[in-house]
């Protein structure tokens, strides 16, 4: 497929999002950078959500294009992402959640910071955390944007691995701010497709970002363009605080053992800072058991 050069496609994977689609695709359609397609990739949904789709499809045929998978089967958030960025024609590639939103200079800033800098492969910035998208709500928690690492750096592989979360101290972007050059989005395999319904989901985009931070170098920036919708439904929400947490990490860090071996790294700082973490569950416990298993660690430590 011949790329566009300076086209962004653009990919909102969606599953049963009938209450926030809209708004997120009205955050594309307000872009002030207008080159740009996008695909509207349906996961299965059983609400309105292909309906709405479709519409803002077939008001912008030549921009904006609906997809479902065969059988209309619910294949997964990576899943999703991926067939959009397969279809798509563009140099450059944006993921959108379909609960989030841009603000309407996100991509004519990100497709300039990547171009002042040819050898990052990924460009990600900041996201405010965003609690006031619903006046009536009772709990009362002021948004805020959680920091990442220094930002108007361009960090090489594999320091962000390190030093960002789960590994590090530094936090971790929403996808909703990624924009990637479609050649390192393609070399690294893009985002692991067995992270899925049938395992486990949660950690897709953390085990995306660590091939990343592997293969490419990436640009921190220092603006905020995105806003990433805190909501009880949202799959964040429902997992934290509960034992499938557990589960989560440990189906992601036993993928990343796998992924090191498979790519034969051999870096032994790197390989030191991914065991200090990851250990636990590496042993061949149960996930719940992982928890008891850090307590009487960090007790001994102290």
């Amino acid at each position: 497929m011949t790329e566009i050069k300076g086209l962004v496609s653009v990919t909102i994977p969606f599953y049963n999002a009938e209450r926030f689609l809209g708004e997120t695709i009205d955050s594309v359609l307000a872009q002030t950078h207008g080159d740009w397609e996008l695909f509207l990739v349906d996961d299965g949904s059983t609400d309105r959500s292909a309906e709405i789709a479709r519409g803002y499809s077939a008001q912008s045929p030549d921009k904006i294009r609906y997809i479902d998978h065969p059988g209309h089967r619910n294949l997964g958030l990576t899943y999703s992402r991926n067939v959009g960025a397969r279809s798509s024609n563009g140099e450059f590639l944006a993921f959108l959640d379909s609960d989030d939103v841009w603000l309407p200079q996100k991509l004519e800033c990100q497709v300039r910071m990547i171009e002042a800098n040819p050898e990052a492969g990924l460009i990600y910035g900041p996201s405010e955390y965003w609690y006031d998208w619903d006046p009536n709500r009772e709990e009362r928690k002021p948004n805020y944007v959680p920091p990442l690492a220094p930002a108007g750096n361009l960090y090489f592989p594999p320091d962000l691995l390190k030093s960002s979360f789960p590994m590090g101290g530094y936090g971790a972007p929403c996808p909703s701010s990624f924009l990637l050059r479609r050649d390192d989005f393609d070399r690294v395999g893009g985002f692991p497709e067995s992270f899925d319904p049938s395992t486990y989901q949660l950690l897709g985009d953390t085990a995306f970002l660590s091939k990343a931070y592997l293969k490419m170098p990436v640009f921190v920036a220092d603006c905020c363009l995105d806003r990433y919708r805190c909501h009880p439904d949202s799959m964040c929400h429902r997992t934290v605080g509960t034992s499938r947490l557990e589960a989560e990490a440990q189906f992601y860090f036993r993928w990343l053992r796998q992924y090191l071996l498979q790519e034969q790294i051999t870096d032994p700082e790197l390989w030191r800072a991914v065991r200090k973490v990851a250990w636990p569950y590496w042993l061949p416990l149960p996930a719940f058991v992982t928890r008891f298993v850090w307590r009487v660690r960090n007790r001994l430590m102290r």
